[in-house]
């Protein structure tokens, strides 16, 4: 069976965590030690990324002049990437890097794709708690849909609670939040963050208001 056809079988089965770039999907990985695939497709090749407990281990770069593997791909990554990370089993993501397995990690580090830890100074956070509170004029919104999303890609959501409140635990950065009720769509907003926790009050009237 071809790469290419192995790999869709495996995503047919297996749970879409996210989309991010090649720092993000590094940084993620490895904080959650996740096991899983980084799936970067365009018109002109498809690259894939495989994670083992937080590492990247494998890797498959494909183009119509053929198939890479391992090494040899990596040397084909670019910052630019974006990658959709999906979730698969130990025992699947095993028989893929047996296939395509990274020897070399310093192809990433060379070119600063992987933190190499400075001694003595603090971590980056990377993770962080972003907490929205919906008003509507001077009232809370109880039971509002909560969207956050990242480009096309609605990466988590929730309802708010009766002081109307709601947390989510995402990647530093900038996000699109929507906010609806019952009644559809009310409003948009624009949030980035890039401490551990961060309370944003969001009204209804497209006005944001940010405290730390």
């Amino acid at each position: 069976m071809a790469i290419n056809d192995l790999v869709d079988e495996i995503l047919e089965q297996s749970t879409h965590e996210g989309c991010f770039t090649l720092s993000e999907l590094l940084h993620y990985s490895n904080i959650h030690s996740l096991t899983g695939m980084g799936i970067s497709k365009d018109s002109t090749h498809t690259f894939f990324l495989v994670f083992s407990r937080g590492e990247p281990d494998g890797a498959v770069f494909a183009d119509e002049k053929g198939t890479l593997f391992g090494d040899s791909a990596v040397l084909h990554l670019a910052d630019g990437e974006e990658f959709d990370l999906y979730l698969v089993a130990p025992p699947i993501a095993d028989a893929l890097v047996s296939r395509c397995r990274v020897f070399e990690k310093s192809h990433l580090k060379r070119n600063g794709r992987l933190d190499i830890p400075t001694i003595g100074a603090p971590t980056r956070q990377r993770v962080g708690v972003l907490c929205l509170t919906i008003h509507d004029g001077q009232a809370p919104l109880a039971g509002a849909h909560v969207s956050v999303r990242k480009g096309k890609l609605v990466i988590t959501s929730d309802v708010t609670d009766s002081g109307g409140r709601v947390c989510f635990r995402l990647l530093n950065g900038r996000y699109m939040c929507v906010v609806s009720d019952r009644t559809g769509e009310r409003t948009r907003c624009i949030v980035e963050f890039h401490e551990p926790q961060v309370e944003t009050r969001v009204d209804i009237g497209g006005t944001e208001d940010e405290s730390r």
